[in-house]
Order: structure tokens, then sequence, then C-alpha cells
């Protein structure tokens, strides 16, 4: 995630945020405000109520019968609200000069309607409802639920009474609709929506404006660092095809094109540094463990030679006596004399090659078309790969320059790999030789290599084992002699050349065998 899109985001999180706790507070306020309106308005119109029944009482009181009792006195009170209709036409015009009132009911002691705005109310009980000063105390988010969620009356009640009463002789209760007061909300809402949306689109193109711009000389910082991670450390001005910036990311800019060129000078005045004792101790170990096995090779390798000379020599006596017979009688198996004897005397060179592994070997160089050498080695290797389930792909050009070399280390080297290959694959799989030129490289004479690739599809080789594969001796194998691939990397060390390789568990490993080309190759 970018640096610019969180800082996109941070601002848009922040402005809603802001929009959102504004919004609060303001439609606190105005429900506050609503509500205490209409509170104020709904005691307002009781007491006025009250008042009149009072006054209109006195005024009546002379056309009735003079009350003895108490209870007389409340009946007569009774009748006077109940039949004249004055009290109803006020508490009409009373609940009128309010739009957030609904009702106006005055209930005698019983809980009886004697007069109300609303004619249908006479004579029935007084509705119960929420008291409205009580909904008035609740929290702000319950109350606006109530406002925009459910249409719910709520009563402001005065009670009218005698001295020393403890029922009152009137009720006057004042309904209150929280619909009227939601159609007071609505268009708030609907004014604060279209506000904070507004908002929010400036403040977001304002941001992706702001961070285009401030971000801009973190970018030209964060080019210097790659020019510097790639060797040009005088950097390159860029103040003629951008504005600067701020004066901050100028000095850092400025700073690190110094560092580059400090550390530019640092790099060429320093020396290689110096192995240090440790690593000197391990070489000189490493050496003496080569040397130990070099000596154990020549002892074994001397008793071997004498078991193995003699047969092949009584090998090749027989192969040139079956030559000479079967020249004379004409036959077709000159071929198949002519390869058994080549590798009659590859062996012999081997068996010489393991006498020679602790001396210099006399490499007998010359042109060889290493094409046609890696083919020969695949041909004659296809019958074990074909019996093994193992498909084989060569890949080699039709036109390839030739190599100096000796031809029989070359081949003993490619045939070595060639069958670790085929032997790592036990269970079946794909075998890819391939030749190619690869591109210059420095110290190369003419800049040519030829690649040599040995790719198969085996289990590849273990992590911890990769780093022994070239030691002698070392090997997998229950019957291995771990000679093979250190034969294979001294002969292309022989041959100026390099071998690595890559592997990957389950999928398979590739050895790369690099060769220097003549100083005719294009």
């Amino acid at each position: 995630m970018s640096l610019r899109f969180r800082l996109v985001v941070l601002t848009v999180v922040l402005v809603t945020l802001a929009a959102l706790v504004l919004s609060g507070l303001y439609l606190n306020s105005l429900v506050n405000t609503l509500s205490a309106n209409a509170l104020e308005r709904g005691e307002l119109a009781s007491q006025q109520v009250n008042t009149f029944l009072i006054d209109h009482i006195r005024q009546h009181s002379g056309d009735y019968k003079a009350p003895t009792t108490l209870e007389e006195t409340k009946a007569m009170w009774r009748t006077i609200a109940q039949t004249d209709r004055d009290v109803s036409t006020m508490l009409e015009r009373t609940m009128a000069l309010s739009p957030a009132l609904v009702e106006i009911n005055v209930a005698g002691e019983d809980g009886s309607v004697v007069a109300s705005s609303n004619p249908a109310r006479s004579g029935g009980r007084l509705p119960g409802l929420s008291d409205f000063s009580a909904w008035q105390a609740l929290p702000f988010y319950r109350r606006l639920t109530d406002l925009l969620a459910r249409a719910r009356d709520f009563q402001v009640v005065v009670p009218l009474g005698i001295a020393g009463q403890a029922l009152p002789v009137f009720t006057t209760q004042v309904v209150t609709s929280s619909v009227l007061l939601r159609s007071a909300v609505l268009p708030e809402l609907k004014t604060l929506g279209a506000i904070s949306g507004s908002a929010l689109l400036i403040s977001l193109l304002l941001t992706v404006f702001a961070t285009s711009r401030v971000l801009r000389p973190v970018r030209r910082i964060e080019r210097t660092i790659d020019r510097i991670a790639q060797g040009n450390f005088r950097g390159e001005d860029t103040g003629a095809r951008e504005s600067r910036g701020m004066k901050e990311f100028e000095a850092v800019e400025s700073k690190l094109k110094l560092l580059g060129q400090q550390f530019s000078g640092a790099h060429r005045e320093t020396p290689p540094p110096r192995p240090s004792l440790d690593e000197l101790v391990d070489r000189m170990a490493s050496q003496l463990d080569v040397a130990s096995r070099l000596a154990a090779i020549s002892r074994l390798t001397s008793g071997v030679a004498h078991e193995i000379k003699n047969p092949l020599n009584a090998i090749s006596l027989r192969l040139d006596l079956m030559r000479a017979r079967l020249e004379d009688s004409g036959q077709d198996l000159l071929p198949e004399i002519d390869v058994l004897s080549r590798e009659v005397r590859r062996l012999d060179r081997v068996v010489k090659t393991f006498l020679d592994f602790s001396r210099p070997v006399d490499v007998r160089f010359h042109e060889l078309d290493l094409a046609a050498l890696v083919a020969e080695v695949v041909h004659l290797m296809k019958p074990q790969a074909r019996a093994a389930g193992i498909e084989v792909h060569l890949d080699v050009p039709a036109q390839l320059a030739p190599i100096q070399g000796d031809a029989d280390l070359l081949k003993q080297a490619v045939l070595n790999l060639v069958t670790n290959a085929l032997e790592a694959m036990k269970d079946g799989g794909h075998l890819r030789v391939a030749l190619y030129d690869a591109l210059p490289q420095a110290g190369a004479g003419n800049g040519g290599r030829i690649v040599l690739e040995i790719s198969d599809t085996g289990p590849g080789i273990p992590t911890e084992l990769r780093d022994k594969v070239f030691q002698l001796y070392f090997t997998t194998k229950e019957k291995g002699s771990g000679i093979g691939l250190a034969m294979a990397y001294r002969a292309v060390q022989l041959h100026n050349g390099t071998v690595e390789f890559t592997s990957e568990n389950g999928k398979g490993t590739t050895f790369r065998l690099h060769f220097p080309a003549l100083a005719h190759h294009a």
C-alpha cells in the first residue's frame, strides 16, 4: 500500500469522523431545542387551560344552586366543564397555537374525559401516554431513534384541585406527537447530508492534489537513492525539469548526493578486505581435507587400476580380433564394434584419470564440436533412460562454433552429470540437455561463452547438502563412489570453465557448464 493511498484514506476517514461528530452535535442541539420548545408549549397550554377553567367556573357558578358540600361543589365544576361549549372551543384554539400539539384533554377524578379538543374523546378514558419530560431526559441517540423510526405520542399533565384533597378535581393533558417533531428534523438531516458529502468530496480532491505535490520531493529522493544503489554516485540534476520542493527535502537530497560521491571515493580507495584469521584457518583446514582425500584416492586407485586395466586390455584385444574377422566376412556389425572400442578406450582413460587425480593431468586440447560430443553422450544414454521411463529432450543448435578441449575428459564429465540426473529420477521424468550461447562476460577473451545445461525433474538436492556436492567421496547413493561430480568439476576447470547448479526441492536440479568460446566465435 503506497504512502499516497494511505494519506488519502486517512484524510477521508478523519473528515468523515469530523463530519459525523459535528452533525451529531448539531442534531443533538436541534433535538434538545425542539423538545424543550414542545415541552414548554405543552406546559404553557396546560396552565392556560387550567386558568381558563377556574375563571369560567367562577363566572358560571351563579347559574347553579349554591353547593353545601365539597362533593356538590365538585359535581357543579364537572357539570360546567362538561356542558359548556366555550370550554371545548377554548381547547381547540389553544391547540391550534402550536404545530407540535396534537390534542388537549380535561379529565375528572375518575379519569374520564369531560372536555377535549377532539370531540371523539369526550366521555372516554384519558389515554395513558409516556411523560414528555421523562422522554426529554433520555440519551440523544434514543430520542433521535424515536423521532426517525417510530411514531410516538407524549403527554404533559398539569393537575387542578382543591387544597387539602389528595386527588385533583381536573387533570389537564396536553398530547405532543414525535411525528410533528420529525417533520422539523428531516429537512435538517438532508441539509447536513449534502454538506457532509460535499465536504468529503472536496477533501478527497484536495488530498489527492496535495499528496501529489508533497510527495514529489520524496519520489525525487527515491530516484537519487536508486541511482546511488546502481553505482551512479554523482546523481542527476533535476532542477531544470522539476520545480523545487520544500527546503528540508532539498537539503536531504543534496546530502544524499554528497554521501553518494563520498561513498564512491571511499569505494575506489578502500583496498579489498583481508581475510580474517578464522577464514585463513578454515581455508587451510579445507585444503588439508582435500589433500587427505586426494592421498586416499591415490592409494585406492593404485590398487584398483591394476585390477581393471588387465581386463580392459583383454577386451580391447578381443575387439580388435573381432573387427579383423568381421571385415573379412563383410557383416554390418563394425559400427557396433567401434562403439565398444571407443568405450573401452574411455574406460582405460578413466582408470588413468583416477591415477592422475592427485597430480597434474595432461590435457590434450584440440578443436572439437561440443554439440556433437553432447549429442553422442545423449545417444549413448537413451537406452538407459528409456528403460527407466525417462523422456530425453536434446536441444542443440544446428550450427555452433567449436571450442578448444579434451574430448575424453569432457565426454566423461557430461556422462557423469547425465548419469546422476537419470539415477535421481527413479520414478521416471524428463531429462533436458541444452546447449546455447551466453551473453558476453568480462574477462572472457572475446566475451563469448557456451553454456551446457543438464536439467532433471527429480527430487532436487536438499538445501543442507548443496555445499557438499562437489566434495570428494561425498554421495547420497547407497553404492555411489562420490567421485563423479568431483571429476566433472575438475574437468570443466581444466578447460577454464565454471560449473554452477540450481535446485528446488520436489522439482528438480539444473547443472550449467560454462566454456569459453574460440576467438573467432561470433
